[in-house]
C-alpha cells in the first residue's frame, strides 16, 4: 500500500477514551484513503476523462475526517463528463485499498473494461469482503453479464442488484448456472431486465439452488403462468424466501384464453400464504388480477390470521373491488410491534 512507513505520532480516541498510536504496521487510515484518492485522479486523469464527484468527495471527507471508506457510489455521468468504474477499481489494486465493501454504479454505462477489472478485484481473495454490487442501468453488455457471473462462484457478495439492464431470459439462464451451490448471496434484483414467463421457471430453480432470502423481479414479464410456476415451487419446496416484488409483471387476463390466469395464480399465492412462515413482503401492485385474485389473496390473508401466523406486508394495485381492497390493505400491513429500539436500562 502506498502509506508511510515511519510512524506519524497521530493518535486515536478508542471506545474506552484512550488514545491509540498509530504505527508503521498499524498506519492512520487517512494516509492509505489519501494514497487511493491521489491514484484515483491519476487513473481518469491518464485516459482524458471525469471522476465521480460522489466518489471524490467522500474520500476528500474521509480524509479530513481520519476514517475508511467502504462504500464507493459511482454516480453523475453525462456524455460531456464521461466516468468509468475501471479506473476506481485500477486505484483501489493500485494502492491495495482493501477496506472495500460496497460498489455501487447508478445510470452509468458499463463496459466490457469495467467488467473485467471488477471481476478480477471480485476473483482476488485479498477482496473477498466485498459483499455488494449495484450496476443499475448500466447497458450491461451479454458477454459483461457472463464475465461477472463467472465470479459468482468463487466470491462472497451478498447482495447483487442489476436493475435496468437487458438480462433477457438467456442472461437469466447464465446466472442459474453461475449461482446453483452458491450459499453466500441472498438478495438478488433483477428489476426492469426484460425477463419473460420463462425466467419464472428459471428463477424458481435458482431458487431450489442458493441462499436467496430476497427476489426482486419488479417491472418484467413473468405474466400469470411464470408468477404462478415460481410461488409454487417456493411453496411445495418450502423456500424460506422472505421479500418477492413481483409487481408490474403482466399478471392479469389481458390476453386471449388466459381470463383465468390471475384467479389460478392467487390461488397458489393464497395457499403460500396460509403456511409460509418466512414471508415478510410480498408486493403484486401495477398487476390488474381482478376482483376474484383479489378475494383469495384476502382470503389467504385472513387464513394466515386465524392460524396464528406473523403480519407480513402485502402490496396490491386499487384496481378491484373496494372492499376487497380496504381488507387486504389491512391484513397486508405487517405489524409495528417489537420495530422500536428499546431503551437502554439506566446504570445504577
Amino acid at each position: 500500500a502506498v502509506v508511510s512507513t515511519q510512524s506519524t505520532g497521530t493518535k486515536k480516541k478508542t471506545k474506552r477514551g484512550k488514545s491509540k498510536k498509530y504505527t508503521a504496521l498499524d498506519p492512520p487510515p487517512c494516509l492509505q484513503v489519501k494514497a487511493l484518492l491521489k491514484a484515483y485522479i491519476a487513473a481518469v486523469q491518464a485516459d482524458n476523462i471525469f471522476t465521480s464527484q460522489a466518489i471524490e468527495d467522500d474520500l476528500k471527507q474521509a480524509v479530513e475526517q481520519n476514517k475508511w471508506i467502504s462504500k464507493f457510489i459511482l454516480s453523475g455521468y453525462t456524455p460531456n463528463r464521461p466516468i468509468s468504474l475501471c479506473h476506481l477499481i485500477k486505484a483501489l489494486r493500485a494502492v491495495c485499498y482493501m477496506k472495500i465493501r460496497e460498489i455501487y454504479s447508478w445510470r452509468t454505462p458499463v463496459t466490457d473494461s469495467d467488467i473485467v477489472e471488477l471481476a478480477l478485484l471480485l476473483e482476488t481473495p485479498a477482496w473477498k469482503n466485498v459483499s455488494t454490487i449495484e450496476l443499475v442501468d448500466g447497458r450491461l453488455s451479454e458477454f459483461g453479464l457472463a464475465r461477472l457471473s463467472r465470479t459468482l462462484p468463487v466470491g462472497r457478495l451478498k447482495k447483487l442488484v442489476l436493475d435496468y439492464n437487458s438480462i433477457k431470459d438467456e442472461g437469466m439462464a447464465n446466472l442459474l448456472v453461475c449461482l446453483s451451490g452458491n450459499t453466500e448471496l441472498t438478495h438478488l434484483s433483477l428489476n426492469y431486465c426484460k425477463l419473460s414467463l420463462e425466467s419464472g421457471e428459471l428463477l424458481a430453480e435458482l431458487l431450489t439452488k442458493s441462499a436467496i432470502l430476497h427476489l426482486e423481479v419488479t417491472g418484467n414479464s413473468l405474466e400469470c403462468d411464470g408468477a404462478a410456476t415460481l410461488v409454487n415451487t417456493i411453496t411445495t419446496q418450502d423456500i424460506a424466501l422472505k421479500t418477492l416484488l413481483l409487481a408490474d409483471n403482466g399478471i392479469d387476463a389481458h390476453d386471449k384464453g388466459k381470463d383465468r390466469g390471475p384467479y389460478l395464480c392467487a390461488k397458489i399465492i393464497r395457499r403460500w400464504l396460509t403456511c409460509t412462515q418466512y414471508l415478510e413482503m410480498c408486493d403484486l401492485r401495477d398487476n390488474q388480477i381482478g376482483d376474484l385474485a383479489a378475494r383469495e389473496i384476502m382470503d389467504g390473508l385472513m387464513d394466515r390470521k386465524t392460524a396464528g401466523l406473523k403480519s407480513i406486508q402485502f402490496l396490491v394495485t386499487c384496481r378491484m373491488d373496494a372492499s376487497i381492497y380496504k381488507t387486504i390493505q389491512t391484513l397486508g400491513k405487517k405489524s409495528g410491534k417489537g420495530s422500536g429500539k428499546k431503551k437502554k436500562r439506566k446504570k445504577k
